[in-house]
């Protein structure tokens, strides 16, 4: 038992120590995760940024040259006239001629001599197409073949030809080029179509430059640092890249597109949030496509938790630490008072008498606590007196108060009780006044029977019901009534005639609106609690009723006393406070409407 409130002692000193010490540090790494997730969070949304930025340059610098290399195949009319020329010999009609032949081949060298020229070293374009309007083509760069074909057959002749001599891109992946690439991205090609005019301003040819998407792909690939996934769409919408659209992919290109939605403004571009994900767009001015970064929350948050992980692991080593010199410090300072404990502990305030005090003298080796610890001795003895002159003064001032408000109870039953036959004997009931006569009788032996505080609730039930009895002859039996306790409950003890009073003050309020009337009691015993409802059909307690009960009820719980009753009107504070002085703060105590009409009074306790 010493041993047990020594560590008490030495714990009542470790704790606070222990408390204040890592409330301290955590509120300071708290701050620090607090300000520092912010920064988190924004320098990664700036590292994916900057990738989708990289990644819009790339592809305007892709654009850029296979654009240069269309505009310098178009701007030369030694290109234009050996395509031309070409176009000439290649006629199905042309072809027959042997001459023309030859001079088809020679032509065709100098062509591709003039197209290879235009490529270059650096290859800025992996492919050069051109094309007449009405048929035949002819190929530089990986795929060098001619055909007769038309144009017209392409899926983007209609689009190209409607840029005017604009620039028109798109992706796609050609069959006549798959062979020259072992990988899939390298299959994919990045085309820009141009459509070019003679001198007469009429449409004389397309030229189709193309790039292999191998390289963008590449780039795409390394830049997944926080689990992000990129998009590209073409001024059209039409997907870029990923190269294959999945069943189910995300539109996120109608959803930046939509301008309902509301969009954060970056200082690069701009952010939407769909869902989960986080969508970072930029569309380029110059190619007109539009980049997508999407992410999701839990990914663009991972730095911010391995932050958090990481303090956390320093929280846990702070906290050891100071746990430990929490401890050394708690137990110097603890030690003394342990001698003061263990001296004192004999003569702790107990409820019975005062036992004898035999004191050591003890050395705390810290003059502050010696003298508090004489202090202590003449405090607690003074304590116990007074404690047991209190305890003895409640005890009779709980006796004399629960007597005086038990004593209320049987006028109060008397004069309504005579009330009730008065009023019998105006409406010439007089065969039945004395049946009621016997009753109240028996009644009022029962109220008269001792003055014990607390009746088992059998026996209050059957008074009730007696009660009752003698209202259903007074109101010519238009007064029903019905009880429904479990035996279970019976044994339980309540304040007595507290439920003939709450029966009575709800016939005295039901029976003013018209018959048939009605109560019910009804009881209730769970592991926890037991309670008693009366229920009746009248008009129920008004507003203002309700608000003047509980405010009684809560003076009379600031004030603990005992406030100035009427016969005529003190019942339901009586039961309060016969129930508050028995139960100690254990007991259960409503007042409340039903729904539609009629009141509820619902008394009883925990367990």
């Amino acid at each position: 038992m010493k041993t047990r409130n020594s560590k008490s002692m030495l714990l009542t000193l470790f704790i606070p120590y222990t408390a204040l010490f890592l409330l301290l540090f955590t509120m300071i790494i708290s701050y620090f995760v607090v300000s520092e997730s912010k920064n988190i969070r924004e320098t990664s949304l700036r590292s994916i940024e900057n990738s989708l930025i990289n990644l819009s340059n790339h592809i305007d610098l892709t654009v850029e040259t296979l654009d240069t290399v269309s505009q310098n195949i178009i701007y030369s009319n030694l290109v234009k006239e050996h395509f031309a020329s070409y176009i000439n010999y290649a006629s199905p009609d042309s072809l027959q001629n042997a001459s023309n032949k030859y001079n088809n081949v020679q032509n065709s060298k100098i062509l591709y001599d003039l197209l290879v020229a235009m490529i270059g070293p650096n290859s800025p374009a992996d492919q050069i197409y051109l094309y007449g309007l009405n048929y035949g083509s002819f190929g530089t760069g990986l795929d060098n073949t001619t055909s007769n074909a038309s144009v017209t057959l392409k899926e983007w002749y209609e689009p190209a030809l409607a840029a005017k001599g604009d620039k028109y891109l798109f992706q796609d992946s050609d069959e006549r080029l798959k062979k020259y690439y072992s990988y899939e991205e390298g299959q994919h090609f990045l085309t820009l179509c141009r459509v070019y005019y003679n001198s007469f301003n009429t449409p004389q040819g397309i030229v189709e430059v193309k790039k292999s998407m191998s390289s963008l792909a590449q780039l795409i690939q390394s830049f997944h640092s926080y689990g992000e996934e990129f998009y590209i769409f073409d001024a059209d919408g039409r997907l870029v890249y990923p190269f294959s659209e999945a069943p189910g992919a995300p539109d996120y290109f109608n959803r930046i597109s939509d301008t309902g939605t509301p969009f954060t403004r970056r200082e690069n571009c701009n952010m939407k949030k769909a869902g989960s994900t986080s969508l970072l767009y930029y569309t380029s001015p110059y190619s007109g496509f539009t980049t997508v970064a999407a992410i999701e929350r839990r990914h663009l948050l991972s730095p911010l938790y391995k932050y958090i992980f990481t303090n956390v692991i320093l929280l846990i080593f702070t906290c050891a630490s100071v746990i430990i010199v929490s401890w050394f410090i708690s137990k110097r300072i603890g030690t003394p008072l342990n001698q003061m404990y263990s001296q004192i502990h004999s003569f702790q305030i107990n409820d019975d008498t005062l036992t004898d005090i035999n004191l050591k003298e003890v050395d705390t080796g810290i003059t502050e606590l010696h003298t508090l610890y004489d202090a202590l001795i003449k405090m607690q003895t003074h304590a116990r007196l007074a404690m047991q002159r209190e305890l003895q003064l409640q005890n009779k001032e709980m006796q004399a108060r629960m007597l005086a408000l038990q004593a209320q109870m049987n006028p109060h039953f008397l004069y309504n009780s005579l009330a009730t036959i008065q009023a019998m004997a105006d409406e010439g009931m007089n065969d039945k006044i004395e049946l009621m006569c016997q009753n109240i009788s028996s009644i009022l032996r029962y109220i008269s029977s001792d003055k014990d505080q607390l009746i088992s609730l059998k026996y209050e039930i059957i008074h009730t019901i007696n009660y009752l009895e003698c209202m259903k002859i007074r109101y010519n039996n238009q007064l029903f009534y019905s009880v429904e306790i479990p035996d279970s409950l019976y044994r339980y003890k309540i304040p007595k005639l507290c439920l003939q009073l709450i029966v009575e003050n709800a016939i005295k309020f039901t029976t003013g609106i018209k018959a048939p009337w009605y109560i019910s009691i009804t009881g209730v015993l769970t592991d926890t609690y037991w309670e008693i409802s009366i229920k009746d059909n009248g008009p129920g307690f008004s507003e203002e009723e309700l608000k003047d009960l509980y405010q009684k009820v809560a003076e009379i719980d600031q004030t603990e006393g005992l406030p100035n009753l009427e016969i005529n009107g003190m019942g339901l504070m009586n039961i309060y406070i016969r129930f508050k002085l028995i139960f100690h703060g254990k007991y259960i105590f409503r007042l409340e409407n039903r729904t539609p009409n009629g009141a509820r009074i619902t008394i009883g306790g925990y367990i």
